[in-house]
């Protein structure tokens, strides 16, 4: 919805909540915000709005510094977190990566799909599927041919991992990309009850 549109149909007081808790909402939702305020005559002191226009930008830079570090590390990453219910609800980059650590690309690459279809990133889905399915092919083929067994395959699951993050949500999501946070019990439930159902075959196959 449009920031201008939702903010038009706040109260003065609601206007006044979400420019006071400007950390939560997206610098456009402040932007409209203090925009619809002026047109209802409310009176802004230059001070009050150089520092909303300070923390405002403020906020910009500091969700542009996601980035700069991939994986575990990445601790930059609450920066992109709101609660605007104008942003797209996301998996976390912490998520996305953790999940394919520990359960393969391919479960990654779908729960980066489902982020692409809460953007404007529709097209991209069927290439981040694709990576994923490709890739789980070959780590299959080359750890069966190396016998070598998990130590391989989690090498595999953190290159995988470290390729959706810097490439696929840097390119196409962005790291300067404000979301609300997309909980994650349903992949949590859905990984465990996959997993399980492996070391299962694996202890109950045929020798």
């Amino acid at each position: 919805m449009d920031p201008k549109y939702r903010a038009s149909a706040k109260s003065d007081e609601e206007l006044l909540d979400t420019i006071e808790n400007r950390q939560l909402y997206l610098p456009e939702t402040i932007e409209a915000s203090l925009e619809e305020l002026k047109s209802r005559g409310h009176i802004f002191t230059e001070t009050e709005l150089s520092v909303i226009e300070e923390d405002v930008q403020a906020h910009r830079n500091n969700a542009a510094l996601s980035g700069r570090r991939i994986g575990f590390a990445n601790g930059n990453y609450k920066n992109n977190i709101i609660q605007d219910p104008d942003a797209p609800s996301l998996y976390s980059r912490q998520a996305i990566y953790g999940f394919t650590v520990f359960f393969g690309a391919l479960f990654g690459s779908i729960m980066m799909a489902i982020n692409f279809a809460k953007t404007k990133n529709h097209n991209n889905i069927v290439w981040v599927l694709l990576f994923g399915a490709l890739y789980t092919t070959i780590q299959v083929i080359i750890v069966q041919s190396a016998h070598t067994g998990s130590s391989l395959t989690i090498l595999f699951s953190i290159i995988s991992a470290f390729i959706l993050e810097s490439f696929f949500w840097n390119r196409f999501i962005g790291n300067a990309t404000f979301y609300r946070l997309k909980p994650i019990w349903i992949p949590l439930i859905i990984g465990i009850i996959l997993s399980a159902l492996i070391i299962i075959s694996i202890i109950y196959s045929p020798q």
